[in-house]
């Protein structure tokens, strides 16, 4: 179990300061802003983080492992082709790319190096390796073209997904982020998978 888990004020710390920092911005945030949301003192959010950096590095590895859990819990769990499956982690990703204002996520980027850094570290680590795993196993069971490049796949993927939930664009079209995604997970299957693989 994870220590996040196992201590429910940590856990309660993390969650709101989730919220805070994905959407509204972690420069304008304050440990005495934070506090005052949880009703608790500073004295104890210092007593479980020892400055706001140290906090935002939390929420991150936190995000990531919440991020990891629902992953493994698809692949897990589900039993039919590849191809299939990826539309579900497709649609995760989303959800979980989704929880960022996108100016929250520039003011990440610009104001707390290190913390951008360790994000696209962990995105590296986790998204990357599980799409790119997925599209192997794909392979593996014949229902994806073997002369696919799964790099090229997977970064296509990763950058479409994250210009789709970019509100400015979402809102030029006539559809919902969720339907955007549907369509995309098609047009990637029906470019990689093999004539009568589709689900």
């Amino acid at each position: 179990m994870r220590d996040s888990y196992a201590n429910p004020i940590k856990k309660r710390i993390l969650t709101a300061a989730r919220e805070y920092f994905f959407t509204q911005g972690y420069s304008r945030a304050t440990m005495d802003d934070l506090a005052a949301e949880l009703r608790m003192s500073k004295k104890t959010l210092y007593q479980f983080f020892e400055s706001k950096h140290s906090l935002l590095e939390s929420v991150i590895r936190d995000f990531f492992q919440d991020f990891h859990d629902k992953i493994h819990k698809i692949l897990e769990g589900e039993k039919s082709k590849k191809i299939s499956v990826l539309k579900q982690v497709m649609s995760l990703v989303q959800s979980q790319v989704s929880q960022f204002n996108i100016s929250a996520f520039e003011d990440i980027r610009k104001n707390d190096p290190e913390a951008w850094q360790l994000i696209n570290h962990l995105e590296e680590k986790l998204i990357n390796s599980e799409l790119k795993k997925l599209l192997q196993e794909g392979k593996k069971e014949g229902t994806i073209h073997e002369d696919i490049d799964l790099d090229l796949i997977v970064l296509i993927i990763l950058n479409t997904i994250k210009s789709v939930v970019i509100p400015q664009i979402v809102s030029q079209l006539s559809y919902s982020t969720e339907e955007v995604i549907d369509m995309l997970a098609k047009i990637v299957m029906y470019g990689i998978a093999k004539s009568g693989d589709i689900i």
